[in-house]
């Protein structure tokens, strides 16, 4: 086959069609201003700046825009590399049903229960959604001086409940269901600790209590219950909540038993379990702040109520009551400190969760939406193939990588409206996009119906391949089909509009090469000689018939009648190759065109009587107004997205929470006993991770400290270094505290806020201060008691009376002889020896030092200390427990090897004051250890299960961050490639969800410059041969020169020009659409005539080192343009109008190696130092005669560009 005709059409004809067809970019280009060589491709990764409407202000009303369009650029969204996905959610577990029991107890009285979660608001006046709204409450509030503790107070207690009740509703079922294995290690513990009591009572001691051991057996058959239902699947969250009421109740029961029935009777009976039952309330319930406070109030109120009453009669009743006050106080204050932080952090972490959740399917759905239509341009597997090579590292290779592929026995399809310059005249621009919208959308369903692939609409021209990507058997047979409805369609039209308009359609089966070229506005497109034959094949047919080849009939396997198409007689390509073609003989279901009806056309839109209102809902106009071009796009509203965002991440976030296994996912991703996370890189993020509730912490030790001192100086006697210690201990914890919290104080200077920063952020330094300040409150406990007397109270009474065996076992509790406490009571009280009464005692026994009544509080202080070490959630559970145990075991060995007699004195006091016989009962020093231990292993479990349920939460918020990462990511792709296949501001266009569904795009220019560049000899060198692998490589030195000109267009003075389409060997572009800055001073003219002289010098660089000798016909034109996309289910941006129709002829009549322009753009170039030259007259099909001119080049006084942006120089040549 000759040369001339390689390309599937002249250069001439592409030119003149080419005014009508898809995508222009927004303005985006390289900040590069040369050219690069050759050998420095174009990578798909490489940073490009882009310019939108945003970036200058419109100047004048040189743009309107008939379709409202959002100004606002994609979002650049960071492209990171994903690693782990959230595990849980991928579960099959149903979704349970949302709890109302859970909303009516949290959100009592709440009036917006039951509304959409998209509207529900405290106040109507509230009219933000933003995120940063839902977590207002949870927020640390700096606006506050730090000393001003009314604020503290109101923020610490006022409801955290998030504004949306659905989200609250899901914060409540995941803070259950993660409270769940605390409420079961607190029954496991309150078990073991209910069962020592009753040895205690029953075994090692005369105190045979059958209340307190029957009340104690009940609650701990209750416990176990509880246990046993708490591991049962049907009992959901919500149980939760009464399990903690009962556990709650069963704490009053507990101390209340204790101590009424407290044998000695003492008013510090139950103090310490009062203190662990306040404590365990905050931490290990599943109950808010508020009810937590409330309860531990109560709980310190009963025990001193009960104390009190029945101790009224003590003289020291004061002194126990004010520290018992005391200590329930400061536990209280301790818990508060310790639940709101937690809450806050969980919180925030389910909040930060949720967002990411979010905005990764908020991602999901714009990538679903942006991927839906990009498959509606390009086939999936060329879509693929170049989101692989974007996600891949660019490679520096010779030649840019060609997305080409050849297929072996297609048909191919052209078909033509015939007429449409007179349809055309009759319609207004917007009329006639959305006619062209429609009939080519009809068109489109039509070819999908019968499995062929539409490549392009040029102008009123539509073709389409069948056999690609998947080769089928009977293609002819589906493209003879498609032609019989498209001409059937066709006559429709005729029939609505009264205009004589038909479809010549033409088929030819062989060999196609398809995929796309060059770097920008890429276009799915087929090339070959047989592409070009059926071109032909259409050109030479007639109105209203199909027109095939002999390969064709060949396929279509005698199932069609036809008859001789004489298209020699009307083609010299046919005639010169001696092609005979045929007819198909029309089937009888053909719609009579002389059958008219009643129409009329409005607005664009055809509107019929009621006899054809079923023809034409055969043709698609009937479902217009149930399906937008949105729908058509499958961009539009379906079966998927029939909820909302929302509604959809509160669902997502449901079924996360119900398959979330805590101890599965501390099994795959902790470590057992230190809960490390196995996965260094994400253990050291999460060591990076800030505690933004570290002043809480420290702050709680001042708290403690002051308790203390109170604490001392209430019911210890004060000693020399009581005080001591005290002040070295406070300037300790004093310092330290004040070193975290002036981090907040901006009074101070930089230097040493920077300094608290640096420590605050620092994991390490933070846990260290806090060790500190534990050991501080450690110091302030066992330094006193080092400094009071140890001498035995029994043996001093015994050395008082001269009777060595006066006050042993045996004379005060014989069997034999009956106990004589009454007696001894008496004695004691002659001697000055009374329970509560420190001085005398000293003074009688001549003690040196001072003594105490009341060691256990020693004890007691000792657990404000277990507690404030507790407090400091930061800390590491595997270093908290070591250092918990340590102190523990430094108490209880002070307590057994230094201060073991004051406790003894104490039982010796305590009993003889109550007429009890000491002997029989278990001594104080003992019950301490029992005390101190089941504090610290509560307390560890506490920290345990508090580092457990961060780590997990920020496992999950990361896994949910990489999530929303990865889904960005794949947006990223989508959006490179769409942004080279529709403008930006287009692609947002239809990706926005804020427009009418049957709303087209369309914007008038008033002055827009349009380019027209082809290359009229390149069909000579298109040859197929097996040496160039059938015209591949031709094709690829085309891809070549294309690219060439699209990285031109990547130079920031270009930025204003918009590539439309390339169509064989012709390149177009215009620029003044979207840029409206540029039309100022026709900056954008200038930048168009300097872009066709650098073609121009690149195409003979190309030349001089491909032996080619290629030369191009350029033609400019400038004037009204009109921009629209057509086709619903491929889109296609393009350019119509008068000014693109004369630029097209400015190519076509132009002459070789030329830039042939109009008088207008003459009269703007000229006085801007171009060089041109008057051509004179010419005849333009349309026009007449037009005066027009040669371009040149550029004068000595022209700033566009200067001889030195020429390309650099390859050395290698082509092959």
């Amino acid at each position: 086959m000759d040369r001339s005709n390689g390309m599937k059409r002249s250069s001439s004809e592409n030119a003149t069609n080419a005014t009508r067809d898809p995508e222009t970019n927004s303005a985006n280009t390289a900040d590069l201003t040369v050219a690069k060589p050759w050998k420095q491709r174009f990578s798909f990764r490489q940073p490009r700046k882009q310019h939108t409407l945003e970036e200058t202000p419109a100047q004048g009303k040189m743009c309107r825009r008939s379709a409202s369009m959002r100004n606002s650029s994609f979002r650049n969204n960071s492209a990171k590399s994903s690693t782990n996905q959230i595990s849980e959610t991928n579960a099959q577990a149903p979704p349970k049903k949302s709890n109302w029991e859970v909303i009516e107890h949290y959100n009592p009285g709440n009036a917006l229960t039951g509304a959409p979660s998209g509207q529900t608001k405290d106040s109507p006046d509230d009219d933000s959604d933003d995120d940063e709204d839902e977590v207002e409450s949870i927020l640390l509030d700096h606006t506050h001086e730090w000393w001003n503790m009314w604020a503290l107070f109101r923020r610490v207690f006022r409801s955290h409940r998030f504004k949306n009740v659905h989200v609250e509703v899901l914060y409540q079922r995941y803070f259950l269901r993660m409270n769940q294995n605390n409420m079961t290690s607190l029954l496991t513990l309150l078990i073991a600790i209910a069962v020592t009591m009753i040895v205690v009572n029953y075994i090692l001691s005369d105190a045979d209590s059958i209340m307190q051991g029957v009340t104690l057996g009940v609650f701990s058959i209750m416990y176990l219950i509880l246990v046993i239902l708490m591991t049962r699947s049907f009992l959901n969250e919500v149980y939760l909540i009464i399990f903690s009421y009962i556990v709650l109740a069963s704490f009053f029961g507990i101390e209340v038993l204790i101590v009424l029935d407290s044998d000695p009777r003492s008013a510090n009976a139950g103090v310490w379990c009062t203190m662990f039952f306040i404590y365990m309330t905050y931490t290990l319930l599943a109950l808010h702040v508020e009810e937590c406070t409330v309860s531990g109030l109560l709980l310190g109120f009963t025990q001193v109520a009960c104390a009190a009453g029945l101790n009224y009669t003590d003289e020291f009743l004061v002194k126990q009551m004010g520290g018992n006050t005391m200590l329930f106080l400061c536990t209280n204050i301790a818990g508060v400190l310790t639940h709101y932080p937690s809450e806050v952090a969980k919180r925030q972490a389910f909040m930060e969760t949720r967002q990411c959740i979010e905005a990764r399917l908020t991602t999901q759905r714009e990538n679903q939406q942006q991927e839906r239509l990009l498959l509606s341009v390009l086939p999936r597997h060329v879509a693929m193939e170049m989101k692989a090579d974007i996600a891949g590292k660019p490679t520096d290779t010779q030649f840019h990588k060609i997305y080409i592929q050849r297929h072996e026995n297609v048909s191919i399809l052209f078909a033509d409206i015939c007429g449409f310059t007179v349809l055309s005249a009759q319609c207004t621009a917007e009329e006639l996009i959305r006619l062209l919208n429609e009939l080519f959308a009809r068109f489109d369903k039509l070819a999908n119906e019968h499995h062929c692939l539409r490549i392009k609409l040029l102008g009123d021209c539509y073709y389409c391949v069948c056999g690609i990507p998947d080769a089928r058997p009977d293609h002819a047979h589906c493209c003879v089909e498609l032609g019989v409805d498209m001409i059937d369609a066709i006559a429709l039209v005729r029939e609505v509009t009264g205009v004589n308009v038909n479809m010549r359609v033409g088929i030819h089966t062989g060999r196609v090469h398809c995929g796309v070229l060059g770097l920008r506005k890429w276009q799915f497109d087929v090339w070959s000689n047989d592409v070009t034959l059926a071109n032909i094949m259409e050109s030479a047919g007639f109105p209203g018939r199909i027109h095939i080849t002999p390969e064709t009939l060949m396929y279509l396997n005698g199932d069609y009648e036809v008859e001789d198409g004489n298209g020699a007689d009307r083609h010299p390509y046919l005639q010169e190759h001696n092609i005979k073609t045929f007819l198909i003989v029309p089937p009888d279901h053909f719609t009579n065109p002389a059958k008219q009806k009643h129409v009329i056309v409005r607005n664009g839109k055809i509107v019929l009587g009621s006899e054809i209102s079923k023809e034409l809902r055969m043709m698609g106009h009937g479902e217009h107004n149930q399906t937008g071009i949105k729908t058509k796009l499958g961009i539009g509203p379906g079966a998927d997205d029939e909820k909302n965002t929302e509604e959809e991440v509160n669902d997502y976030l449901a079924r996360a929470i119900d398959a979330r296994s805590i101890d599965r996912l501390r099994t795959e991703h902790c470590k057992r006993f230190f809960l490390s996370f196995r996965d260094k890189e994400i253990e050291e993020r999460y060591s990076k991770q800030r505690d933004k509730m570290l002043e809480a912490y420290f702050t709680c030790s001042i708290f403690i400290y002051i308790s203390l001192y109170i604490l001392q100086m209430i019911a210890i006697p004060e000693t020399d270094k009581t005080g001591q210690v005290f002040m070295a201990s406070g300037g300790v914890i004093l310092f330290i505290t004040s070193l975290i919290l002036c981090e907040k104080c901006t009074c101070l200077p930089k230097p040493i806020t920077r300094f608290s920063n640096y420590i605050s952020a620092s994991r390490i330094l933070a846990q260290l201060l806090g060790i500190i300040n534990v050991g501080a409150l450690f110091a302030c406990v066992v330094v006193p008691m080092f400094d009071l007397d140890n001498n035995r109270i029994d043996e001093c009474v015994d050395r008082l009376y001269g009777n060595i065996n006066t006050t042993s076992e045996k004379s005060l509790c014989d069997d034999r002889m009956g106990p004589n406490i009454t007696y001894m009571h008496q004695m004691l009280k002659n001697i000055s020896i009374v329970y509560g009464n420190e001085t005398a005692t000293e003074e009688a026994c001549g003690f040196t030092r001072h003594t105490t009544h009341f060691p256990e509080y020693f004890t007691y202080s000792m657990l404000l200390v277990l507690i404030s070490c507790a407090v400091y959630q930061m800390m590491i559970s595997a270093l908290k427990a070591v250092y918990l145990i340590l102190l523990s075991s430094a108490y209880l060995a002070i307590v057994h090897y230094q201060c073991w007699n004051m406790f003894d004195n104490q039982d010796f006091l305590l009993q003889t004051h109550d007429g009890n016989c000491p002997h029989k009962y278990m001594e104080t020093r003992y019950m301490v250890i029992a005390i101190v231990i089941s504090f610290t292993i509560a307390l560890i479990i506490h920290g345990h299960q508090t580092e457990s349920t961060y780590r997990l939460d920020f496992l999950w918020k990361l896994q949910a961050t990489e999530e929303k990462e990865e889904m960005e990511h794949l947006q990223a792709y989508n959006k490179k490639l769409l942004s080279n296949i529709l403008p930006v501001h287009v692609a947002e266009y239809f990706m926005s969800g804020d427009k009418n569904n049957d709303e087209l795009y369309h914007e008038q220019c008033d002055s827009g410059c349009i380019i027209f560049a082809s290359i009229p000899n390149f069909s000579e060198f298109y040859v197929e041969l097996e040496s160039n692998n059938e015209g591949v490589e031709c094709l690829r030195l085309l891809n070549e020169i294309i690219a060439d000109f699209d990285e031109i267009l990547e130079e920031d003075c270009f930025h204003c020009i918009e590539k439309i389409k390339s169509t064989g060997a012709t390149y177009m572009a215009a620029s003044g659409l979207a840029d409206q800055s540029s039309i100022i001073d026709n900056m954008h003219v200038d930048a168009m005539a300097n872009y066709a002289l650098r073609i121009r010098e690149q195409l003979n660089y190309v030349n001089e080192h491909s032996f080619n000798n290629f030369k191009i016909r350029v033609g400019i034109n400038i004037g009204p343009i009109v921009a629209g996309v057509i086709g619903a289910k491929k889109p296609q941006y393009d350019i119509w109008g008068n000014a693109v129709n004369v630029a097209s002829r400015m190519d076509s009549t132009g002459v070789i190696g030329k830039i042939q322009v109009t008088q207008d753009i003459e009269q703007i170039l000229k006085p801007k130092g171009f060089l041109l030259t008057c051509r004179g007259m010419i005849p333009v099909k349309g026009k007449g005669e037009m005066l027009t001119y040669f371009l040149d080049g550029r004068g000595s006084n022209n700033t566009g560009m200067g001889a030195g942006s020429l390309p650099g120089r390859r050395e290698e040549a082509f092959s």
